[in-house]
């Protein structure tokens, strides 16, 4: 088949890519590499190489292999009736934490709404936090909407370092434990008072901003006992739920306590 008329995104270096190499867990060789491009004007593009690994492939076969994701797969519409915030245009990389859709899932998901309800989802969460904000909680500075009816990605403020990465380095022990757990315990009993839960607390999801802990990322952050479609992170919650509860962060703040103790 000839593609020589299909668009392709114009790629300088690997640096435009982001790359994924799946690895059989048996042999450990590599599977495949899933990799994607986003244009400056939102657009998708998607590829998957088998049976090579990335040193093995050329930018040529990379640029080839891509082809265009359709907006309506990972882009969720502004839903009617909301006014959502919109980010200030000047915000960039360097000067906040833009979080895009879920594109790592897209080969396993593509064909349902798993990817635009997920950042669909957020969006409506952080627009309902930023309306009640807590001092211990992520700044939320709004959204990127495509063409002014679709959700291309959520926008924070920019903070430098986990809860995890600090326990791996001499700063974790000057730090003030307790001072940690009661501005994270804070930040839940605040979600808990919305009528929603986090769901998914743990080292990686706690930052800091002017030596102070901030709760991050809301992706499994619903109302109680509405459906969840992500289930938390494996060691940090006592069992496998599929709906959002108080009592999966009431769990979580316990191990937390006890992890500051003893990271793991």
């Amino acid at each position: 088949m000839d593609d020589s008329n299909i668009k392709r995104p114009t790629l300088t270096s690997l640096r435009d890519l982001e790359l994924m190499e799946a690895y059989d867990p048996k042999t450990l060789e590599s599977k495949y590499v899933m990799f994607y491009h986003i244009t400056s004007d939102g657009d998708l593009y998607y590829g998957v190489i088998h049976n090579k690994t990335r040193k093995e492939i050329t930018l040529a076969e990379y640029i080839s292999a891509l082809e265009r994701v359709s907006d309506e797969e990972v882009y969720p519409l502004v839903p009617e009736g909301i006014t959502l915030t919109i980010a200030p245009d000047h915000l960039n990389d360097t000067t906040a934490f833009i979080k895009q859709p879920g594109f790592v899932s897209y080969p396993e998901m593509k064909g349902t709404e798993f990817i635009p309800q997920q950042i669909l989802q957020e969006t409506l969460i952080m627009e309902q936090l930023s309306k009640a904000p807590h001092p211990n909680i992520v700044t939320y500075l709004g959204c990127q909407v495509k063409n002014g009816c679709r959700i291309t990605a959520l926008v924070f403020e920019r903070l430098n370092q986990t809860l995890a990465q600090l326990s791996k380095t001499p700063d974790f022990h000057q730090l003030d434990q307790d001072a940690v757990f009661k501005a994270i315990e804070s930040a839940v009993h605040h979600i808990h008072s919305l009528g929603l839960a986090h769901n998914d607390i743990n080292p990686h999801n706690i930052m800091f901003r002017d030596g102070k802990a901030v709760l991050i990322d809301f992706g499994s952050c619903q109302p109680v006992g509405k459906k969840l479609q992500s289930l938390g992170t494996p060691g940090w919650c006592e069992e496998t739920f599929f709906t959002s509860e108080a009592k999966h962060d009431e769990y979580s703040l316990k191990k937390l306590k006890e992890w500051l103790q003893k990271p793991e």
